[in-house]
């Protein structure tokens, strides 16, 4: 984590975040530490995916007995409130990866820039403890779900105008 130009270490939050009405929507993670906030944005298959792997990962390690001294994640989050307005670190994720450091019992997030050489070193890293995963895990499908409803019968959205179902057909 060392080769990271912005390496925040612990982090003292770690949220997913929306922006803008269902339908026009953009997605972000909201990391802060003591001096300041990174925001980096992505797609919504990107966060939707983060949120598999996070599911993934936590299932793998929680059979390890460290694991029974976490309880439930904290009351539900209040998202980007709290957060510096000016970030430290923003960008657009081109590649992210998820970690277990089991020495330390961290989770590290690896970022690189959307214009960043992928076999490079990551633009962002954090590390985050298994209680503010276990969090950011469950945030994620909530995220997401707060868009647009979707149609029952073919799983595309609705949009206000209407909906033209193929499958009602």
């Amino acid at each position: 984590m060392k080769d990271s130009p912005y390496n925040f270490g612990p982090t003292l939050r770690l949220e997913a975040d929306a922006v803008g009405p269902p339908g026009q929507r953009t997605f972000r993670l909201l990391a802060a530490n003591q001096e300041g906030a990174a925001c980096l944005w992505l797609e919504k298959e990107e966060l939707q995916a983060l949120g598999v792997a996070i599911d993934q990962l936590l299932a793998r390690l929680s059979n390890r007995s460290e694991w029974k001294l976490y309880g439930a994640p904290p009351n539900p989050f209040c998202p980007s409130e709290g957060f510096p307005a000016i970030p430290l670190v923003e960008f657009k994720v081109g590649q992210l990866s998820l970690g277990y450091e089991s020495d330390s019992r961290t989770f590290v997030l690896l970022v690189h820039d959307s214009d960043a050489d992928p076999e490079g070193p990551p633009t962002f890293t954090c590390a985050t403890s298994v209680i503010q995963m276990r969090q950011l895990g469950q945030q994620i499908p909530a995220v997401i779900a707060a868009g647009r409803p979707r149609c029952p019968l073919c799983g595309d959205a609705l949009e206000p105008e209407g909906h033209s179902c193929v499958r009602a057909n």
